[in-house]
């Protein structure tokens, strides 16, 4: 099966290589655990393959994602040129403004003229906390990202969601996607570790503990061979 690398060293071998193509991949968190990091290494895996990627900053300024890459060993030079997109859905729908309400028909929309002008086939969604919220039953929120699910499959997009979380239940959201990655910052004897653990991952052979990571200059750097129970 063809996929597509997450350019997360130690993650790609824990499952056969990568997100399987046209697929859409819940990454979920607590703040701190690195989830922009981690779509933004994404993003960055693709545009070392010539691979074109969109990362859609629902919640974040154009600007605050250029400190982001710039903060580490990544360059913006490519998002300037064309090379992969980055994108502040906010101010192109509402001039900047964050606290109105957003539904996922609303991103299809915007999504589908987008894909015309370009090949593109990384997708990353930063975040989908506040449009879960828009929903006032988990039934139409199922039936909503079902419906927006399959529609990021039919662009052949290998697409990550990025939201907020607590906990490392499957919830409606894991159920909807293909995978499922929980990233945790815990307090382990007094030392606070980042871990990563894949709780869920369709048509894949793949690793089932949680390991431990750290954030170096070049991104997420995971520790396979340290498993922690």
């Amino acid at each position: 099966m063809k996929r597509k690398n997450t350019g997360i060293t130690g993650l790609d071998e824990m499952c056969e290589g990568g997100f399987p193509n046209k697929t859409v991949n819940l990454l979920r968190g607590p703040t701190g655990s690195a989830k922009t990091l981690f779509g933004l290494q994404y993003i960055q895996e693709g545009m070392n393959k010539g691979e074109k990627g969109l990362f859609l900053s629902v919640e974040e300024s154009r600007e605050n994602m250029k400190r982001a890459v710039e903060s580490f060993s990544f360059d913006w030079r490519p998002y300037d040129r064309g090379d992969a997109y980055m994108v502040d859905y906010g101010e192109i729908r509402w001039g900047g403004e964050k606290d109105l309400e957003i539904c996922f028909k609303d991103l299809q929309e915007f999504l589908d003229q987008f894909l015309k002008n370009d090949k593109i086939c990384r997708l990353v969604i930063d975040s989908i906390s506040a449009v879960s919220l828009y929903y006032s039953s988990p039934e139409k929120l199922r039936r909503n990202l079902f419906e927006f699910c399959r529609f990021l499959k039919q662009k052949n997009l290998v697409t990550l969601l990025i939201t907020e979380s607590e906990k490392d239940t499957v919830g409606v959201e894991g159920f909807v996607t293909d995978s499922v990655i929980d990233l945790g910052y815990e307090n382990f004897n007094g030392e606070f570790r980042r871990t990563l653990k894949i709780t869920k991952m369709r048509f894949t052979n793949h690793d089932p503990y949680k390991h431990p990571f750290l954030i170096m200059e070049d991104g997420i750097d995971l520790s396979v061979d340290e498993i922690i129970r």
